[in-house]
C-alpha cells in the first residue's frame, strides 16, 4: 500500500503561520496550517513558551512543523535555521514526557 504525501505527515514538513501571540503561557501553540490539515493536530506544545515567543518576535515569514522530528523550523536568514522542540497536544493539557 502506498501513502499519499499530501496526507502522510510522517515524512513531510507542514507550512504554518505563527506569531508570538499563538504561544500561550502554558506552552500551547495554536497552529495556522497552510494547505491540507488532515492528520495535523490543532495544537502543539512546547516546554519553553517564553523562549519560543522571543524567537517568533524576530521571525519573518513561514515556519514549518516537522512532525517526524517533533520540531518547529524557523528560518532566520539564508545562512541559519532555528529548530524548536514541540509535541502534539490535546489542547487541554500538556503532554507528559
Amino acid at each position: 500500500m502506498t501513502h499519499s504525501p499530501a496526507h502522510d505527515t510522517r515524512d513531510t514538513s507542514i507550512d504554518v503561520l505563527l506569531s508570538s501571540y499563538d504561544v500561550a503561557d502554558d506552552g500551547r501553540i495554536a497552529l495556522h496550517v497552510l494547505g491540507p490539515t488532515r492528520g495535523v493536530p490543532a495544537v502543539l506544545w512546547t516546554r519553553d513558551p517564553r523562549h519560543l515567543r522571543r524567537l517568533l518576535r524576530d521571525h519573518e515569514g513561514l515556519a514549518q512543523w516537522q512532525p517526524h522530528r517533533n520540531v518547529l523550523r524557523l528560518r532566520c536568514d539564508t545562512a541559519g535555521t532555528t529548530l524548536v522542540g514541540v509535541a502534539a497536544g490535546t489542547g487541554h493539557e500538556a503532554p507528559r514526557g
